[in-house]
């Protein structure tokens, strides 16, 4: 019973863990997310094309913004897809996870609405690719070229990448509110089933030193009766030497 318990202590920690880990990378996500979404970028051709001719190191920094939620996403992907096909290293904890299908359902569901609409095919001048693996696949070479090099394809290619972004925001921040969203109840439910099983665990452990405390007194007594009545016995015999030598 006492390892049962034990096993099942670890999979609530492990859950916790999944968690914490959850909310680490999503937090990265709606971060990564919300500067492209506040970027501009996207509205007008114009603005792109002058804020590239004032500063060209901000085709660096379009491009390390879009690498970034694409890294973010990835990293999430990672943490709740445990069912993707050929992937024998996928992690295992978060088939015990109820809140895995939950994030991979709302994010996958947003990335694959958008990348379904006619606009989305414009990104592939950036480099950027969105796989059957639910991955954001990006070519930092392809999108510092056109860019740098054809702003006018470029402000196509990043609207609706601007847009994915602002929706991925959104989503992060509802899976991550700490009132409704589901990683905040998930967290709360395995930690209150953790500290209940290490509760009983922890009894359990008591009763078991007890009584083997008990035992332990109870040998102590019979071990010292053993002793006193052999001690008698040794008495009782040189007694009785004695008598037949004096007869």
């Amino acid at each position: 019973m006492l390892l049962s318990l034990r096993s099942h202590e670890s999979r609530m920690r492990r859950r916790l863990a999944l968690c914490d880990e959850l909310c680490g990378s999503l937090e990265a996500l709606y971060r990564s997310a919300q500067a492209l979404a506040v970027s501009g970028l996207g509205i007008a051709e114009n603005d792109l094309t002058s804020c590239l001719r004032k500063a060209p190191a901000s085709a660096h920094t379009i491009c390390s913004m879009i690498r970034d939620l694409a890294d973010a996403f990835g990293r999430v992907a990672e943490l709740v897809e445990f069912d993707v096909e050929g992937d024998i290293e996928a992690p295992t904890v978060s088939v015990d996870s109820p809140v895995a299908p939950v994030v991979r359902k709302a994010l996958f569901h947003a990335v694959d609405e958008h990348t379904g609409l006619r606009s989305w095919k414009d990104v592939v001048w950036i480099g950027l690719v969105y796989t059957a693996r639910h991955r954001l696949q990006f070519r930092w070479s392809s999108a510092m070229e056109c860019v740098q090099k054809d702003p006018r394809r470029a402000h196509p290619a990043l609207r609706p990448v601007v847009l994915l972004a602002r929706r991925i925001a959104d989503e992060a921040m509802g899976l991550l509110d700490p009132l409704t969203g589901p990683i905040a109840e998930e967290r709360a439910a395995a930690y209150s089933i953790t500290k209940k099983l290490r509760t009983q665990i922890d009894h359990i452990r008591s009763v078991v030193n007890q009584k083997c405390d008990a035992l332990e007194s109870e040998m102590r007594s019979v071990q010292s009766a053993i002793i006193k009545a052999q001690s008698q016995t040794m008495s009782l015999v040189k007694n009785l030497a004695s008598i037949g030598h004096s007869s």
